[in-house]
C-alpha cells in the first residue's frame, strides 16, 4: 500500500482517506512508480475484551525494537466487536514487523507469574492512594523487567518500573494527577495466581514524602489481538 494525492471521488480500491488543507488523499495499493509501500497488519478484539492503549503499547514495542515509526488508521464495525486497526510500516522491515507482533501474542506458559501482557484493576485501595475503581494498569515483562503505564479517575497518566525476582516485583513510579499534582514512590509488589489464570498483586508503596499504604490489584483477561 502507499499514500497518493487524489482529486475527486476516492478510488474503489483505497483502503483509507484523509485530507489536509491542500486536498485529500488516499491509502490505494501500491504501484511500480510508489515511492514509499507499507505493509499493513490488522487487529480486530472480541467486545468483552479490554484494549484501550494497545495502539499506543504495540508502536512503542515496535520502535524499541525495530526502530521504525508505524502509521495507524482506525474504523468501526459493530458487528466485529467495534473499533479495528490497520497497522501500517515500511515494507522494507515487514517480516520484521509480523515477527514481533507475532512474538508479543505469544502467551508465556513456562513462568506463571510474568505480567506481560496482563491488565490489573484495583480491588482494595488504600485511603492515601490516588487510585480508584476507574484505575487501570497494563503492563509488560521482558527478561524480568518489569513495566506498566496506568491511567483513570484522577490519574492523568503513570508510570512504574521494576524487575521482578520470582513473585517480588520492586518498582519505582511516577505520576501526574487530573488537577496537574505530580506524585512519585517506591513500592514492592507480590505476585500471586489464581484460579482460571488470574493474577493478583498486592503492593506495599511507599510516596516520596514517607507516607505508606497497601492496595491489591487483580487481572482482567490476558490481552491479546487477532
Amino acid at each position: 500500500m502507499c499514500f497518493e494525492r487524489i482529486s475527486g471521488s476516492p478510488p474503489h480500491d483505497a483502503l483509507a482517506t484523509v485530507r489536509d488543507a491542500a486536498g485529500w488523499c488516499a491509502l490505494v495499493p501500491a504501484g511500480e512508480d510508489a515511492s514509499e509501500v507499507f505493509h499493513l497488519t490488522r487487529t480486530t478484539f472480541s467486545s468483552e475484551i479490554e484494549n484501550s492503549g494497545y495502539v499506543g503499547w504495540l508502536a512503542t514495542a515496535i520502535k524499541r525494537r525495530l526502530g521504525s515509526g508505524v502509521v495507524v488508521i482506525c474504523g468501526d464495525n459493530p458487528r466485529r466487536g467495534g473499533i479495528f486497526d490497520y497497522l501500517g510500516y515500511p515494507a522494507e522491515i515487514g517480516d520484521a514487523v509480523r515477527a514481533v507482533v507475532n512474538e508479543l501474542r505469544q502467551v508465556v506458559v513456562d513462568d506463571p507469574l510474568n505480567l506481560d501482557l496482563r491488565i490489573f484493576k484495583p480491588l482494595e485501595i488504600s485511603p492515601d492512594s490516588d487510585l480508584s475503581s476507574e484505575t487501570f494498569f497494563e503492563f509488560q515483562e521482558r527478561d524480568h523487567v518489569v513495566e506498566a503505564s496506568y491511567r483513570g479517575g484522577a490519574i492523568l497518566r503513570g508510570y512504574l518500573l521494576g524487575r521482578r525476582d520470582d513473585d517480588r516485583v520492586l518498582t519505582a513510579y511516577t505520576q501526574l494527577l487530573t488537577n496537574g499534582s505530580r506524585r512519585t514512590g517506591t513500592a514492592e509488589m507480590r505476585v500471586e495466581q489464581g484460579a482460571d489464570d488470574r493474577m493478583f498483586l498486592t503492593e506495599d508503596y511507599r510516596w516520596s514524602g514517607g507516607t505508606v499504604g497497601r492496595n491489591v490489584l487483580g487481572s482482567e483477561e490476558r490481552r491479546a489481538g487477532s
